[in-house]
C-alpha cells in the first residue's frame, strides 16, 4: 500500500480552497479539455494514455484525511477513469456539450482518483476524448503540458518530455532548509500586508455558505489586442492593463482609494518549475493604491510593478498563513464572524489565463458581446474577476455581491475597462479619473456592445 504523505503548498491551497465549496457547487473545482482523435489509432491513443498516467504521478494520486489533516497518496499503478463510448457523432459542437456535461459532475475530493474521462468512437474509431481534471491535481498549465504529450505520444510513442518535480517530491522540498528563506520571505511579506488585508470592508461569507451574486461576461476579440498592445507600449503585461483597470473601477464604485486585490500566482517563474505536472496556482493580495488624478500609464505601472513583487513571495504553507492572519486578528483586537480563512484573505480575487497561443486582433471588427449568467456563483469572495483568452477572444467575466456593485456598477466597469484598454493603446497620458467622463458612445462595438 502506498505510503500516505503531505501535501504541496499548492496542493493545500487547492484543497482548503475546494472544502470551502458548497456541496451543490462542487463541480467548480472541475478544469475540462476535449482532445481531437480523428484519423488517430486506437492503439496509439491508449498507449499514449498508459505512457501519461504512469509517467505523472498526479494522474495517480488519491487525496485522504487522517488525524483531521489532508494527505496525498501516490498509486504505483492505477486504470484510467474513462468511460468508452461508441457512437455517431452529429456536429461539431459534440465534443464541446460532452466535456462540457462531463465537467458538470462533480469530483469527490476523497478516496478515488481526481479526473474522469469519455473516449467516443464511431464504429471502432477514435473521435474525440472529453476530460474533466479536480483542480486538486492540476492546473490550466499542467493541462495544456499534458496536451502537448498527448500529441506527441500518439505522433512517436517513444517520444519523451521534459519532466519537473513531482507534487510528492515538491512536498518534501518545501519542508526542507532548501525552502527556508523563501518561507521566511513568503511570511514577512504576509505580516506586511495583514493590516491591509483584514482591514477590506469588503464583507465575507463562511464556508459552505451561499448567497444571491451578479455575474456578467464581456466577450471581445478586439480587447485582447489592444491590452496587448498597451502593454507592450508601458513596458508591462496584458494582464497588468487590464488588473489595473479592474482596480481603478473598484475603487471608483466602492468610494476608495486602496483596493486590496487578490492575483492568482502560477508559481512556476523558475526554470525547474515550469513543466511541473500538479497544481501549483495559489493567491497572493496586492494592496493597490488608486489615485484618480494620476495618468492611466502611471496607475498601470504602479499596479504592474506592486504584483511583480507580490508575485516573489506567492507559494506559501497556507495553514500557516492563516494562523499568522489569526494572531494579527487578535492583536488588532477584531472579532472575526467566522474562520473561513480563503474568503477572510482573498475577498477580490483577479486571474487572467491564456488558454491558447492564439494572438488576439487589435483591429477586429468581430461585435463584442456582454452576458449575464442566470445563476451566478453563489459562495466565496464578494467580487471576483477572471480574464480568459481562447481562440483570439477575450473573455472577463466579473461577479459581485449586488450591495457592493450592482449590476448597472459592473456593466460601467466592464464598459470602462474595454475603454481603458483602447486609451492605455493609444493616449496613456489620459487621467485616470477621465475615463468616466469619456463620451462611451464612441466606444467600438468591437469593444463594448452598444446597447
Amino acid at each position: 500500500m502506498p505510503a500516505d504523505a503531505p501535501l504541496s503548498h499548492g496542493q493545500l491551497f487547492s484543497w482548503r480552497e475546494i472544502a470551502r465549496y458548497p456541496e451543490d457547487w462542487l463541480q467548480d473545482a472541475n478544469l475540462p479539455t476535449v482532445w481531437d482523435l480523428r484519423g488517430l489509432p486506437l492503439a496509439r491513443v491508449e498507449n499514449a494514455l498508459r505512457v501519461l498516467m504512469d509517467r505523472h504521478e498526479a494522474l495517480r494520486t488519491t487525496y485522504h484525511v487522517v488525524a483531521g489533516q489532508p494527505v496525498q497518496r501516490v498509486h504505483e499503478s492505477a486504470e484510467p477513469p474513462i468511460e468508452r463510448v461508441d457512437r455517431v457523432v452529429p456536429d461539431r459542437q459534440d465534443p464541446e456539450d460532452t466535456k462540457d456535461a462531463l465537467c458538470a459532475v462533480p469530483i469527490p475530493m476523497e478516496g478515488g482518483l481526481c479526473w474522469r474521462g469519455q473516449l467516443v468512437t464511431t464504429d471502432g474509431s477514435p473521435v474525440f476524448l472529453a476530460l474533466s481534471f479536480s483542480h486538486l491535481i492540476l492546473d490550466v498549465w499542467s493541462i495544456n503540458h499534458l496536451t502537448d504529450q498527448f500529441h506527441a505520444l500518439v505522433a512517436d510513442p517513444e517520444a519523451v518530455a521534459e519532466l519537473g518535480p513531482t507534487q510528492s517530491e515538491l512536498a518534501r522540498e518545501q519542508r526542507t532548509d532548501l525552502w527556508r528563506d523563501r518561507k521566511e520571505a513568503s511570511e514577512r511579506y504576509w505580516r506586511r500586508t495583514l493590516g491591509d488585508v483584514l482591514a477590506d470592508p469588503l464583507p465575507t461569507l463562511p464556508a459552505r455558505v451561499k448567497r444571491n451574486r451578479v455575474e456578467a461576461i464581456l466577450h471581445s476579440h478586439r480587447l485582447g489586442g489592444l491590452a496587448a498592445l498597451a502593454a507592450r507600449r508601458l513596458g508591462v503585461t496584458p494582464p497588468a492593463v487590464v488588473m489595473a483597470l479592474v482596480a481603478a473601477g473598484l475603487a471608483k464604485h466602492t468610494n476608495t482609494d486602496t483596493v486590496t486585490m487578490s492575483l492568482m500566482a502560477s508559481n512556476r517563474f523558475a526554470p525547474e518549475y515550469h513543466h511541473v505536472i500538479g497544481t501549483m496556482n495559489q493567491l497572493i493580495p496586492v494592496v493597490a493604491a488608486v489615485d484618480p488624478g494620476s495618468s492611466l500609464g502611471e496607475h498601470v505601472k504602479r499596479l504592474h510593478w506592486a504584483g511583480t513583487r507580490a508575485y516573489r513571495y506567492s507559494s506559501y504553507d497556507f495553514d500557516r498563513i492563516a494562523a499568522l492572519a489569526a494572531e494579527a486578528a487578535a492583536q488588532r483586537g477584531e472579532e472575526l464572524t467566522h474562520d473561513c480563512w480563503v474568503n477572510q484573505l482573498f475577498r477580490c480575487w483577479f486571474n487572467y489565463v491564456q488558454l491558447d497561443r492564439q494572438p488576439s486582433d487589435p483591429v477586429a471588427k468581430t461585435p463584442a458581446e456582454l452576458l449575464w449568467t442566470p445563476l451566478a456563483q453563489q459562495y466565496g469572495q464578494p467580487f471576483r474577476v477572471r480574464v480568459s483568452v481562447f481562440n483570439g477572444r477575450t473573455s472577463i467575466l466579473m461577479l459581485a455581491d449586488p450591495t457592493i456593485v450592482p449590476a448597472e456598477g459592473m456593466a460601467d466597469m466592464l464598459r470602462v475597462i474595454a475603454l481603458g484598454v483602447q486609451v492605455a493603446a493609444t493616449d496613456p497620458e489620459t487621467s485616470l479619473k477621465d475615463l468616466w467622463n469619456t463620451d462611451h458612445e464612441t466606444l467600438a462595438p468591437s469593444l463594448f456592445p452598444p446597447v
